[in-house]
Order: structure tokens, then sequence, then C-alpha cells
């Protein structure tokens, strides 16, 4: 009988896999369009019709401090529901309110007229939407069997190109308070139809792990206890250096375009359309690939040798626009990135959620996993700015994203407790 590795103080009822994941999929693409709608297209505009002049300050501070917000809630999120006991489950009151104080902060922002409007806005919002990401990505350990686990890494890994699209198409299509309350009301209805789709199972009656004594130190020990565990350590650095090695070249992608490949060279010279075309011809590539690596993986039960593999596959991309210096180069660079990232993203979720050490603290220790993708975003801007300026320009950059998606593959096929 497969073993379903059920938390002990998890609620018993688990719905249909299959409807459980139907209703998922929107959820966490609402999410995304939540995130890219608004810090690719909305807030830049907003930034820039407040302070011109100091556009890209500002906008670096907005970032950095959404940042630092997200690195806090992520792993709350999944800490207090972890240890929430209602009738409606542990996750989804969490979910819930984290889906309506969003929703708030979505109009809030799209009313706001001034710096200090846009920061603390920004702060709430990403705040509340990461909380609801810890909750909400804590799915996966308590209801999802394990045979099941790349399956349902898939389907959560499609919901981020699928959020990236309609994000971008909302924010790019409407006014600015209408798309904010599009996105809103979108997250809302998607929570909502989850929430009563698949109904968490009552968690009243459910021991609480036991209470450690008040002590800073001793708090902050067992919030970071699952860093004893050596696999965990382990999916953690590979996290960190692949998403260190994405956001590095992605975060630069149009100076990319613009100085080093030239905008003379170029379709039409138009290097935002440029960069348009090399992202959704990625995101294509990458919903195809993560709709079958999920099922494939599941089947052959070798997810952590599918995960390395994927990560060897994205330091291999980035040698393509060394090597080819060319339009024609960065299309295939895009194409084969997009490959890999599908690749990774069907399921890297499925991994994390196998190395995790505490059943009573899936939430938690998963939410931590999930900072080793925001912190290289955090530092992501230094670091590209660096290597641009201090080892030989763009070239450094695909250099340096080659060397840490190795390094990601190598130490994923160094974790011993799955396959």
């Amino acid at each position: 009988m497969t073993d379903l590795r059920r938390p002990p103080h998890a609620p018993a009822s688990r719905p249909r896999v299959g409807r459980l994941l139907i209703l998922l999929f929107p959820a966490t693409a609402a999410m995304y369009a939540l995130f890219n709608g608004i810090s690719a297209v909305i807030l830049p505009a907003q930034v820039e019709a407040v302070d011109p002049a100091s556009k890209v300050g500002n906008l670096a501070l907005l970032n950095t401090l959404a940042a630092v917000a997200t690195m806090v809630a992520i792993p709350l999120g999944g800490a207090l529901s972890d240890r929430t006991r209602s009738r409606f489950g542990r996750r989804t009151p969490w979910i819930a309110g984290a889906a309506v104080v969003s929703a708030v902060a979505c109009i809030l922002l799209g009313l706001a007229d001034s710096l200090l409007g846009l920061i603390a806005t920004t702060m709430v919002l990403w705040f509340a939407a990461n909380l609801y990401s810890g909750a909400i990505t804590a799915i996966l350990p308590d209801r999802i069997p394990d045979d099941r686990r790349g399956l349902a890494a898939g389907v959560i890994g499609m919901g981020t190109p699928a959020g990236v699209v309609l994000g971008v198409q909302i924010a790019s299509r409407m006014s600015q308070l209408t798309a904010y309350a599009v996105i809103a009301g979108v997250l809302l209805v998607t929570t909502v139809l989850l929430l009563v789709g698949a109904r968490e199972g009552s968690a009243r009656g459910l021991p609480l792990p036991v209470r450690e004594r008040w002590r800073l130190g001793e708090r902050l020990r067992s919030f970071f206890a699952a860093f004893a565990a050596r696999d965990f350590r382990l999916a953690f650095a590979s996290r960190f250096m692949l998403f260190a090695s994405y956001y590095v070249v992605s975060g630069y992608l149009f100076y990319t375009l613009q100085d080093y490949i030239g905008s003379e060279n170029v379709p039409g010279g138009d290097v935002a359309a440029a960069v348009t075309t090399m992202l959704t011809l990625s995101i294509l590539v990458w919903v195809v690939v993560a709709g079958l690596t999920g099922w494939i993986a599941d089947k052959v039960d070798r997810r952590k040798m599918v995960v390395g593999v994927s990560a060897l596959g994205v330091a291999a991309s980035m040698t393509i626009p060394l090597a080819m210096p060319s339009w024609t180069g960065m299309l295939i660079y895009a194409a084969c990135l997009g490959a890999s990232i599908g690749t990774y993203f069907a399921v890297d979720l499925a991994v994390m959620s196998l190395v995790l050490p505490d059943a009573d603290s899936e939430g938690r220790d998963l939410g931590i996993l999930q900072v080793a993708t925001g912190l290289p975003q955090l530092l992501a801007g230094a670091v590209a700015g660096a290597l641009i300026t201090w080892f030989g320009g763009y070239p450094a950059l695909f250099v340096f994203g080659s060397l840490c998606a190795v390094a990601s593959g190598l130490l994923m096929l160094g974790i011993r407790s799955i396959r």
C-alpha cells in the first residue's frame, strides 16, 4: 500500500487528488498573476508617475522592501498554519484571511499617489500575499500522497507561467485601478473555489506540538531546526543556487539585448518587443514541458534525478548566448531555458516536500525552503551590477549563471533520502 506520509496531527479528510489539483491550479495562477502583473507593469508606472527623476532608486527601494516582506511572510504563513486548530482545518483560515487582506491592499495600492503610500501598501500587500503563498503551498505535503507529488508539483509549476501571462495581460490592458481590482477579484474568486470545492478536514481536537519556553535563542533554534537535517540543507542550497542563476541573468535581460546583442540586431530595433518575444517563447515551452515532466517523474520515481538534470540544463542554456551572441542565439537560449526551468518547476516542489524532517512543522519548513527563492532575488541586482562592472560586462552574467546552475544540480544529486 502506498505510504501517504500523513503528518501525525494532520486532518484525516482528503478530497480526491484530481479535484484538489483542478482547484489548486487557478488559485496558484491567480497568486502569480498578482505578483507579476503588479511588479512588472503596474507598480513601475506608478513609481514613475510619483517621481520620474528618482524612479530607478525608488523602485529598487520598493523591490527590496517587498523581498524582505516575502522572506518573513512565507515561512511565517507555514509556521502559523502548522499550529492552527479550527473546524475549518489548519491552512484554510490563513489562506482565506490572507486572500482578503491581499485584495484590500490591492485596492489601496491602486489609490496610492505618494511614495510613502506606495511603500506602506506594497509592504502590506507583499506580506499578505506571501503569507497566502506559505499557507497554500503547505497543502502539498498535507494532502497529496507521495506517489502523486510530481503531478501536483507539475500543476503548481504550470500555475506560475499561467499567472505571469494572466497578470501581465490584465495589467497592460486596463487602467491602473481597474487592473488592481480585477487582480484582487480573481484572487478572491479562485480562493473561494479552492476552499469550498476541496474542503480541508477539521483540525479541532488535534494535539498541538510541544510548546517551547519563551526564550529568543531557543525559539530561533526551534524555527530553523530543519537545517540540522543534511538533505534539507542540500535542498535549500540547491534551490538558492538555481534561483541565483536565474535572477542574476533574467533581471538584466533588457539591457543584455540592448547593449550585448545590440538594439540594431533585434527585430525592428525594438528591445521591449524582443524581451516580450523571448519571455513568451520561454513560457510556452515551460508550460508544455511542465505538464509532462511531473507525471513522468512520478512514474519512474526519479524526482531528484529530474531536478538535478534540469539544473544542469539551465547551466547549458546559459552558455548559448556566449557561443552565439545574436538574436537567433537568444531565441535558442529562451527555448532551452524554458524547457529546463519548466522541468525544474514541475518536480522541484515535490522534492522539497519530501525532505521535510518534521511532520508537525511541514508548512514552516516548506516556507523556509521557499526563502531560497526570495533571497537570491533580493541579492541579484547587486551581484549583477558587480559582475557587469568588474568582470567583463554582460558575458560575466551568463558565466556566473551557468556555474551557479551546475552547483545547484550537483547539490541536488547529493540528496540521499529520495531518488
